[in-house]
């Protein structure tokens, strides 16, 4: 969040061309569109904190790459950097996340090794934790997408995208 209010209050370093928005904003939608994958698969649950996990999901994108709802916010918050005509700050902006979700994951690994052991363990051989994979690397688990359940989770994230896109067309407007 500070990361992103540099977005709004700094001058932009420079005035993305029309190819340069125009990949920007496609990166940051079709990130939402992951994003809305994954929860759809997942829901809520993946929003939470804690330990507290039901059951091991390994179905949609979780079947091509472990954190995809990690890599989808990693590119949405760089391209929103792009967009706001900002090269170093994305940069720093990817850099943050990534770290960031470096640590999240390593917490969330050793808890889900504890919960599933072995199960947990075998699919962390097979599915690549930040690279999705081109092909399914696990069998899917029985857990069905479900675009309620998506749109349910993703609701505050629809908002911050509509703030972010207000406050995007305000700054280019003064």
């Amino acid at each position: 969040m500070p990361l992103f209010l540099l977005l709004v209050i700094l001058p932009p370093n420079f005035t993305p061309n029309l190819f340069q928005t125009l990949a920007a904003l496609t990166g940051i939608l079709l990130s939402e569109a992951l994003r809305i994958w994954s929860v759809g698969y997942a829901g809520s649950a993946t929003r939470t904190r804690g330990d507290s996990v039901p059951q091991l999901i390994h179905a949609g994108p979780y079947r091509y790459v472990r954190n995809p709802l990690y890599v989808a916010n990693i590119v949405m918050y760089t391209c929103a950097g792009v967009a706001f005509g900002f090269s170093g700050l994305s940069v720093l902006i990817f850099l943050v996340s990534a770290v960031e979700y470096i640590f999240i994951v390593a917490f969330e690994e050793e808890t889900l090794l504890r919960i599933f052991g072995s199960a947990y363990d075998n699919y962390c051989e097979k599915v690549p934790r930040w690279f999705p994979s081109s092909t399914p690397k696990v069998e899917a688990t029985e857990h069905c997408f479900s675009m309620e359940r998506a749109l349910r989770s993703e609701r505050s994230t629809f908002l911050a995208l509509s703030m972010m896109a207000v406050l995007l067309i305000l700054k280019k407007a003064f």
